[in-house]
């Protein structure tokens, strides 16, 4: 049996983990499921490089539920390895398909998503002249 150090889970819009990224790749959570059940594969993971505790796939009713407690508390801590970002949808102008070939739409639509994204998170200028308290 193998041991498999998980670094960072993917969730899903619901916050269901979906995904392990591990060292090695990454494990789609019903795989990496089977794996604990079968007894192929051991996942281990912790709060740092010290301390670590095995993951456990619980029975539920949606499916196998991924879970891991290094703190005493009744929480999943794997939810902990899951990176704080929001889920951002964008939306950009249509644009006619008839007039455009099929690798030009694609250009378009990502150059639009990109420059999307950029303005999203575009940090305002920097004041020059003011002076602190001002």
């Amino acid at each position: 049996m193998s041991d498999l150090r998980i670094e960072i889970v993917a969730r899903d819009e619901l916050g269901s983990i979906v995904a392990l990224i591990t060292p090695h790749g990454v494990v789609d959570a019903r795989t990496a499921s089977a794996e604990i059940a079968r007894g192929d594969t051991r996942y281990v993971t912790g709060p740092d490089s010290y301390v670590r505790v095995p993951v456990h796939a619980i029975s539920a009713t949606g499916g196998a539920y991924l879970y891991a407690n290094w703190d005493g508390s009744q929480r999943n801590n794997l939810h902990d390895l899951a990176p704080q970002v929001r889920v951002l949808r964008l939306r950009t102008p249509a644009v006619d398909p008839e007039s455009l070939g099929f690798r030009e739409r694609g250009a378009i639509s990502w150059a639009r998503l990109v420059q999307s994204i950029r303005m999203r998170f575009q940090r305002p200028p920097a004041c020059v002249d003011c002076s602190p308290g001002a």
